[in-house]
């Protein structure tokens, strides 16, 4: 099958936004402080994320350290991932969450996405027949609902959208889903994927008719789950640049013009005003509800 070349830098930077300052294992592994009842837990996500990093700053510096921990990173994907269910192979949580309420074990169309994203640019580097049919196996998890054992779910309109939280009721978390589309687009152009090229352009058509969904007026939420939680001020951010990743790979106008807006809030005193005064609501709406 013919293949195309990633990317070494994935488009998302972390700079400003994460300095992914985790306590690490014996083989350099982040892990992730859960509270007491957890403790230090291993996340998917998170171990992506510290791959994707710095395997950018590899490709910055040529600094033979740095694509040590991004390898090191993949091999930690590589070893840990299970086979799931249906044909779908995954990287399972193995710990429950108390908000959105996921019960272990679950999954992430997050992690899978961000999984795929840093492995296929590490097989880009070192060639390694495992790792492509580990993308491969990922890759089912978008195919299937969350009660079949993938990651896809529905906006309230009927759109499809893949589950950073496979909860019921739906979580909806918008980074999240972003963040898997990402995955699904790489996918597809390593793999010259016409299944998975459809996949991102029709969920990029759910996302365009449901971003206004997540605009308050002022600021934006964090997830369409019954909380209805404001996004914190980095999130914001997180979510202004990954609209910008999407309006430059789609050219879809409604991004730009959200970025802008969103843009806006981020700048506005008034709008920062407002969203503290709805945060501090909210947490008296969640403490007794």
């Amino acid at each position: 099958m013919k293949k195309q070349t990633l990317p070494l830098a994935y488009p998302f930077d972390w700079s400003g936004l994460e300095n992914f300052d985790y306590p690490l294992d014996a083989n350099g592994i982040p892990q992730v402080y859960m509270g007491k009842k957890l403790g230090l837990k291993y996340n998917p996500i998170t171990i992506a994320q510290y791959g994707l990093f710095h395997l950018q700053k590899y490709g910055t510096s040529n600094d033979e350290s740095e694509l040590k921990i991004a390898q090191a990173a993949a091999a930690w994907l590589v070893e840990n991932f299970r086979d799931w269910r249906r044909d779908i192979g995954a990287w399972v949580y193995d710990y429950d969450l108390e908000f959105y309420g996921p019960k272990a074990p679950w999954v992430s169309g997050m992690a899978q996405g961000l999984g795929i994203s840093l492995l296929l640019r590490i097989h880009q580097l070192a060639a390694d027949d495992q790792i492509l049919e580990i993308t491969q196996r990922a890759f089912r998890a978008f195919l299937h609902p969350v009660s079949e054992g993938g990651v896809t779910a529905c906006f309230p309109d009927g759109s499809l959208i893949f589950e950073e939280f496979t909860t019921e009721p739906p979580s909806l978390v918008l980074n999240g889903y972003i963040f898997a589309l990402l995955g699904i687009l790489d996918y597809a152009i390593f793999w010259q994927n016409s299944e998975a090229q459809d996949l991102f352009q029709v969920a990029t058509r759910g996302l365009i008719k449901n971003l206004h969904r997540y605009d308050t007026g002022y600021w934006n939420l964090y997830d369409l789950h019954p909380t209805r939680r404001l996004a914190s001020p980095m999130y914001l951010k997180v979510h202004v640049q990954l609209l910008r990743i999407l309006a430059e790979l789609t050219g879809e106008s409604v991004f730009t013009a959200t970025v802008e807006k969103w843009q806006r809030y981020l700048s506005s005193p008034i709008c920062r005003f407002r969203w503290l005064t709805g945060k501090v609501l909210e947490k008296i709406r969640l403490f007794f509800s």
